[in-house]
């Protein structure tokens, strides 16, 4: 298990996410285990026009076992350490090893492995609590799937955790 969970815009205005019950409580599961361990959770919330700050679509979905107490950050790129204080926080409470679930696999997820990455994060991935939408060419198990092949022993470790059943 990684120092600390990073979950990435699992936010209201992604409410068509492929598998969204099943993935949501695949987080949901992992961050009762972090909340067990007393490890740091973050969430990391996205902001764009339709999705500012404090907006319904901004706001994460209900479901989600967050706290007030856990750690915040808003971002206005696909990157979730650009302009976001993460790498700061993360440096600082000499946190090395990471790990990442969340939302879009394409965009924000695949562009948060990557920093993380070059800025020399070890990075476990549970894949099971990524999840994206179908687009105009590829469906969601399709990009997730492709992704996944890229990601897996070059990027990320894959991490796997027991969810309740929906």
């Amino acid at each position: 298990m990684a120092q600390v969970l990073i979950v990435i815009d699992m936010q209201k205005a992604l409410s068509d996410l492929d598998q969204r019950e099943k993935t949501i409580a695949t987080i949901n599961s992992r961050i009762d285990q972090y909340r067990h361990l007393n490890r740091p959770i973050v969430f990391i919330q996205h902001t764009e026009p339709d999705m500012e700050v404090s907006s319904d679509n901004w706001k994460i979905f209900d479901e989600i076992h967050s706290k007030g107490t856990d750690t915040y950050f808003n971002k206005i790129k696909p990157d979730s350490f650009y302009q976001t204080g993460l790498e700061s926080y993360l440096k600082m409470n000499d946190l090395k090893s990471i790990e990442i679930c969340g939302a879009q696999v394409e965009f924000c997820v695949d562009t948060t492995i990557r920093v993380a990455f070059h800025l020399g994060f070890k990075i476990d991935l549970l894949l099971d609590g990524v999840s994206t939408m179908d687009s105009m060419s590829l469906t969601a198990s399709q990009i997730k799937a492709h992704h996944a092949s890229i990601w897996k022993n070059r990027f990320a470790k894959f991490v796997t955790v027991k969810s309740p059943l929906i």
